[in-house]
């Protein structure tokens, strides 16, 4: 089975103003500064730095308690760039600081297996499945897998994304621009 690189984020401490100290699971550490981009409904509160200040880890992700979340993957590039490092590659031609999300609607369930997919995330295009205490991340178009899932439990999120292709590539698009994503269909 192919699968591609995922970060996740496993700690984080309010440092100042909209500053967080970040670590990672593949060890990258160190404070970024947030400022730039507490921008639109859910991140314009955050800028009380009270508010900001509330931070938390939640599936891998800084959420706050208003709803705002951002993704693990631009937090990471945004680590990266001030280490001086390259940020890692997306594929997508959208700016890495760009890249946070304000939702991450559910968009089916089955089985006890959760499917969710983040408001401008980064690219590729893909979905979160969660099953208990585990979670994975699938590309939509190629099926790619990033995390540790039970066999069996994969395999039946690979039936339904293979069920769903369209409708989940409809959805990414959906939330890409704004608008609600659609419930899919559970696998039966």
């Amino acid at each position: 089975m192919v699968r591609y690189q995922s970060v996740r984020l496993t700690d984080l401490r309010y440092v100042r103003e909209h500053t967080l100290w970040l670590r990672f699971d593949d060890g990258l550490e160190g404070e970024v500064d947030l400022s730039d981009a507490l921008e639109g409904e859910l991140f314009e509160p955050l800028q009380d730095p009270r508010a900001f200040a509330e931070a938390r880890v939640d599936y891998g992700a800084a959420v706050w308690p208003n709803g705002a979340d951002w993704a693990p993957e631009s937090l990471h590039d945004r680590l990266r760039a001030t280490k001086g490092l390259a940020p890692e590659s997306n594929g997508d031609d959208e700016p890495a600081s760009t890249l946070h999300h304000v939702e991450m609607p559910e968009i089916s369930r089955f089985f006890g297996i959760v499917i969710r997919m983040l408001a401008k995330d980064h690219a590729p295009p893909h979905f979160h499945a969660s099953y208990g205490e585990y979670e994975t991340t699938i590309t939509i178009r190629d099926g790619l897998v990033a995390g540790r899932f039970p066999g069996r439990a994969l395999r039946l999120v690979l039936e339904w994304h293979e069920m769903h292709r369209d409708e989940l590539l409809d959805n990414w698009h959906r939330l890409r621009d704004g608008r609600p994503a659609m419930p899919i269909d559970p696998l039966v």
